[in-house]
């Protein structure tokens, strides 16, 4: 999600937005934070059963929620050297037994630190 400079002001402007987000009893991970000339971005890991209530709360105060795609690996690319594992933040990239990349479509959140970690380009964004 990015929020725009204009509508953090002060710390009690971000707490009512972390305090939005947790009105829907959840617990979350902020796996990104980060700033730049158009606002703050996060990305977090929120429960898929309240991502579109939180997408909307969030929408009606003018905070731009994206959500991320999940990715694919291309095994004719791939050279298993480990590289995307380590930046994995729910493992959904581990070796298995044979040393071979192994991908977890079910774990993966789509927050694409993996994409730019592999030499061979063969982690792809769907």
């Amino acid at each position: 999600m990015t929020i725009p400079f204009g509508i953090i002001q002060t710390l009690n402007d971000y707490s009512s937005i972390v305090n939005e987000i947790l009105k829907e009893d959840v617990s979350l991970t902020i796996l990104k934070f980060s700033t730049d000339s158009s606002g703050v971005k996060m990305l977090l890991d929120l429960p898929k059963e309240k991502v579109n209530s939180i997408t909307e709360s969030l929408k009606s105060r003018n905070i731009l929620v994206n959500r991320k795609g999940r990715v694919s690996i291309d095994k004719e690319k791939c050279v298993n050297c480990g590289g995307c594992i380590s930046l994995c933040p729910t493992e959904a990239l581990q070796f298995d037994a044979n040393f071979q990349l192994e991908f977890s479509e079910d774990k993966c959140i789509g927050c694409n630190l993996c994409l730019d970690s592999c030499p061979r380009q063969a982690i792809e964004q769907n």
